[in-house]
């Protein structure tokens, strides 16, 4: 092998800028006999975690690169067996940052028209370029900007620090708040006129920068629980004001960081009342013809105004007014002091009273009758000015615990009056302050009864044909009249009346007694029963068939006046736990029947006080089974060619129904069948015994085996 010199190699990188944090790759390019490549760092061989080199040593890879990394140089060398040639030295330049974007430290907030610089730095290799935004638009490309404060350079300011080479952008926030001198402010309430019990708002209004409100009363920060500041302070409110309460003056004051001013002074007048409204002191009742003045005052600011009303309608709109009594001035005097600003309205009240003669008064009564057991009133009528009413009981004062008066007693009761009672004469006298006068006596005369209704005794029951008279009396004033009902349906409207009995009088007799001036009401009954022959009954059946081990029901069907129901066993009253009788005894029930039951006849027998019919007998045939189904014995075996029965019996009444299957297939609906013996029917055989009546099957079954040769 022969060979030549080397070429001198080159280094070639994997990226044109070395990046902080990022990979980053030498590599050996050279042409010619390469047997071996050989990297230098500061003329000594590569070493540590972070210096990676490829399978043949070409390539050398500094991996997660950062600003204090070695900067070489770095070489590399090409080997033969003969030869060797070392590139030129390689040396990094880490590219970082920006790392943190920082505005230099300066106040927040600054009044207008200062000079104010902001400046921006960050550490970044290459150095970073710098973009200024005032609330996201753009102000400068520079690190540092100059602004002469006005309203305009209030908001955020973001420094944007920015490096191509890494890719990586920093920023940094300033929010600048800049101030402008407050205008004047003024005093709103809540309310034109400030009203005692009422709460009163002051707000404290202005436009501006404005960072506090604060209060001032009698140029001291106002105090005290009935003293309330809004959350802002920007409103003040006294709550429930008196007339008492401090007048101020009341002023507010805005503030900010460089500026503040101060209302002009607020002084509260508080309206209250009117407080109490009072008429002064005269009298309640007077003569026709007096001279009367009515005097209202009530204490009140602003000073109340007045109106007065008689019955409801105004008489005048001063504090005081006069008046010549006559009947045109009797009624309510309304006094009512009024005060706009607070809204409050008081009154007093004065009834007065002017009188004239009483006229003669009537005894009119609550009913035309005076009627016994019954309250009867006599009321006192009368027109005129009345003060007092009177009751005499034969000129004597009225008395005893069945006499009562109304409160008024105007209205005298007698309470529960009797036939007994005292008939008077009744008088009633009215009387007021000046008058009196009395009334035309009044006699009583007290309706009573119909005490009690009876009718004459007879009997309840009759057979038809017969003459029977129904009689009623009752004890009243004036005489009761007579209304006979039967069934509800009137009959006659005398005391007494007959009949000749047939079906048709059967029912309720009701005697009513009645009196029109007392309004009473008595009634008598009478139950007539007319009998007539009952009909012959019969028996009818809960089911058509009995059955083995179910109930089974007779009932007694006839028609006719029936008083009660009999039933017979063998002509003998039926007894036994299992015989059960519905409580009208119409049914009869035998519970859970055996075939051994008394097929006996049964009769049933109805009655009423005069007839009796009877049944014709029944007789019982009770259904069973079937019991138990069961094949003939013969041999389970058989050679072919042989003539074989098979029978099944079955205990039943009424006898059962048969059906052999074969095989799950029906050969056969008789007790019994013959089959000459072959292949075909070796298997199982199953004999169903049905009775339809009870509703019960039964099986039985035989598997046979034929044998060929």
């Amino acid at each position: 092998m022969i060979y030549a010199p080397l070429s001198k190699p080159t280094i070639v990188t994997s990226n044109i800028t070395a990046v902080e944090t990022k990979d980053f790759s030498l590599t050996c390019q050279a042409t010619g006999q390469i047997h071996a490549y050989q990297w230098f760092i500061n003329l000594v061989a590569p070493a540590g975690s972070r210096i990676q080199l490829s399978p043949d040593k070409r390539t050398l890879t500094l991996s997660r690169l950062t600003r204090r990394d070695n900067k070489g140089p770095y070489e590399c060398e090409i080997r033969n067996p003969f030869y060797s040639n070392r590139s030129y030295p390689f040396t990094l330049d880490v590219a970082y940052g920006p790392y943190i974007a920082t505005i230099d430290h300066i106040s927040d907030q600054f009044a207008t028209g200062i000079n104010v610089t902001l400046s921006c730095v960050a550490d970044s290799n290459p150095p970073a370029q710098f973009t200024w935004l005032q609330n996201g638009q753009s102000v400068s490309n520079s690190a540092s900007f100059s602004i002469i404060t006005s309203l305009n350079h209030i908001g955020n300011y973001t420094c944007i620090a920015t490096n191509s080479f890494t890719g990586l952008t920093r920023t940094a926030n300033k929010t600048l708040m800049i101030y402008a001198p407050v205008s004047k402010p003024t005093i709103v309430t809540s309310n034109i006129t400030a009203v005692e019990n009422k709460d009163f708002s002051l707000t404290c209004q202005a436009t501006g920068q404005i960072h506090a409100y604060q209060w001032f009363m009698n140029r001291v920060a106002p105090a005290g629980s009935r003293i309330q500041l809004s959350p802002d302070k920007r409103t003040l409110t006294v709550s429930r004001l008196t007339r008492r309460d401090n007048k101020g003056p009341y002023e507010c004051e805005i503030r900010n960081p460089f500026y503040s001013n101060r209302s002009h002074p607020f002084t509260l007048d508080v309206a209250y009342g009117p407080d109490i409204a009072t008429i002064d002191h005269i009298r309640d009742q007077f003569a026709m013809g007096i001279n009367v003045t009515l005097s209202c005052v009530a204490d009140s600011n602003p000073p109340a105004q007045f109106t007065w009303l008689q019955n409801g309608q105004s008489v005048s709109n001063s504090a005081s007014f006069s008046i010549i009594t006559s009947l045109n001035h009797i009624g309510n005097y309304t006094c009512i002091a009024t005060n706009s600003f607070t809204g409050l309205t008081r009154t007093a009240n004065k009834t007065l009273m002017i009188y004239a003669p009483v006229s003669k008064p009537t005894i009119v009564t609550s009913n035309i009758t005076a009627v016994e057991t019954k309250d009867f009133s006599l009321t006192c009528q009368a027109t005129g000015q009345i003060h007092a009413y009177q009751w005499l009981i034969n000129r004597v004062a009225t008395a005893g615990s069945r006499i009562q008066l109304s409160p008024d007693k105007r209205t005298l009761t007698v309470s529960r009056l009797t036939r007994r009672d005292n008939k008077g004469p009744y008088e009633c006298e009215i009387r007021n302050p000046f008058y009196s006068n009395r009334s035309h006596p009044f006699t009583l005369d007290v309706a009573y009864g119909p005490d009690i209704a009876t009718i004459d005794r007879i009997s309840d029951q009759f057979a038809m044909g017969n003459n029977v008279t129904l009689s009623c009396v009752a004890d009243s004033n004036p005489p009761a009249q007579f209304t006979w009902l039967q069934n509800g349906q009137s009959v006659s409207n005398s005391a007494s009346f007959s009949i000749i009995t047939s079906l048709n009088h059967i029912g309720n007799y009701t005697c009513i007694a009645t009196n029109s001036f007392t309004g009473l009401t008595r009634t008598a009954n009478k139950t007539l029963m007319i009998y007539a022959p009952v009909s012959k009954p019969t028996i009818v059946t809960s089911n058509i068939t009995a059955v083995e081990t179910k109930d089974f029901s007779l009932t007694c069907q006839a028609t006719g006046q029936i008083h009660a129901y009999q039933w017979l066993i063998n002509r003998v009253a039926p007894a036994g736990s299992r015989i059960q009788l519905s409580p009208d005894k119409r049914t009869l029930t035998l519970s859970r029947l055996t075939r051994r039951d008394n097929k006996v006849p049964y009769e049933c027998e109805i009655r009423n006080p005069f007839y009796s019919n009877r049944s014709d007998p029944f007789t019982l045939d009770v259904a069973y089974g079937p019991d138990i189904a069961t094949i003939d014995h013969i041999s389970d075996q058989f050679a072919t060619g042989i003539n074989v029965t098979l029978s099944c019996v079955a205990d039943s009444n009424p006898p059962a129904q048969f059906t052999w299957l074969q095989n799950g297939q029906s050969v056969s609906n008789s007790a019994s069948f013959s089959i000459i013996t072959s292949l075909n029917h070796i298997g199982n055989y199953t004999c169903i015994a049905t009775n339809s009546f009870t509703g019960l099957t039964r099986t039985a079954n035989k598997t046979l085996m034929i044998y060929g040769e």
